[in-house]
């Protein structure tokens, strides 16, 4: 029996868990995850791990008490590697051909993992149409391309809190037994809520106002949080424009007897206050140290470079 390359899965968000008539960023990403992780782990026959959750552009804002569809599907594998493309439909919401409008699209990266957590080889896919090939290519092209722009920035130094005229926010989670994989694992769909949060809190304070994300970009992740592990998150602004605020967001864990934790995840963020579909003026921050001004260029970097790629995966997207 052929392994199926695809997924589609459906949900529906109420509107008491989100007052705003609209569904936050967090969520969003909690659903392709979801998508992702059924198509990797349908594909490898094992449980996954998700390493890289990539980019999301939000191009149309998700209502609440609608009907919302996340698609899923393989566009390369390489050794204990599976690279799903992911997608989110709003079928009760027509463009302008009559189709259903694409909310955001995602690039995810899973590892196959064996019974005891090991990392476990797969079969290869291969494509079956010219834009499959076309995917599949445009998919190992970024994935070096991913890399390099992480491990630039993750050799920044931050400085502390208390010295920097930057705002920044920590927060602290608790991972539960509901929130996991069937591995322990804390599912890669809740820790991006959990940044997501920490990115709404800072660039609320800094705007005084309620912000929203417009981009998320490229949750890389290090390691894995387990069950009753202490999860700190800190996000923090590193640039603003004129109208966004963009910010990089990291999280540890560990055991809560533990006082030493270790980095498990990082991304960028940007965050605007819109009121009546537009954009607001915000406060402007500037850096001013050395590693302030490094911190600023990487993630202006990188958000140019995964914009890139959003618009680049656009293009070679055939139904």
């Amino acid at each position: 029996m052929r392994s199926r390359s695809s997924i589609t899965l459906h949900f529906r968000a109420e509107a008491y868990d989100h007052p705003s008539g609209y569904v936050d960023a967090g969520t969003v990403m909690s659903w392709l995850d979801k998508a992702g992780y059924a198509a990797a782990a349908t594909w490898a026959g094992s449980n996954v791990q998700a390493t890289y959750i990539g980019n999301m552009k939000f191009g149309h804002p998700v209502p609440v008490d609608t009907q919302i569809t996340a698609q899923a599907r393989l566009i390369y594998t390489e050794g204990t590697e599976i690279h799903v493309q992911g997608r989110l439909t709003l079928p009760d919401v027509l463009d302008d051909d009559g189709e259903p409008t694409v909310a955001t699209w995602v690039v995810m990266v899973y590892e196959a993992v064996d019974a005891k957590g090991k990392p476990k080889q797969i079969n290869p896919w291969e494509p079956r149409t010219d834009a499959g090939h076309k995917r599949r290519e445009v998919a190992k092209a970024r994935s070096i391309e991913h890399a390099r722009g992480e491990d630039a920035l993750g050799q920044v130094s931050f400085p502390d809190p208390a010295e920097t005229t930057a705002e920044v926010v920590l927060l602290c989670f608790i991972a539960h037994a509901a929130q996991v994989t069937p591995g322990f694992r804390l599912q890669g769909g809740t820790l991006m809520s959990w940044l997501d949060e920490a990115a709404f809190v800072c660039a609320s304070r800094w705007a005084g106002k309620q912000a929203v994300a417009v981009f998320a970009g490229g949750v890389q992740f290090y390691h894995g949080v387990y069950v009753g592990d202490v999860v700190e998150i800190e996000a923090r602004i590193v640039h603003t424009t004129e109208r966004s605020m963009y910010l990089v967001v990291r999280a540890w864990s560990g055991k809560p007897e533990q006082r030493d934790l270790r980095p498990v995840a990082q991304s960028i963020a940007i965050m605007v206050v819109a009121e009546e579909g537009k954009a607001e003026p915000i406060p402007s921050w500037q850096p001013a140290t050395e590693a302030e001004k490094q911190l600023q260029h990487h993630a202006i970097e990188l958000v140019s470079m995964r914009n890139k790629n959003v618009y680049e995966w656009s293009t070679v997207e055939v139904p």
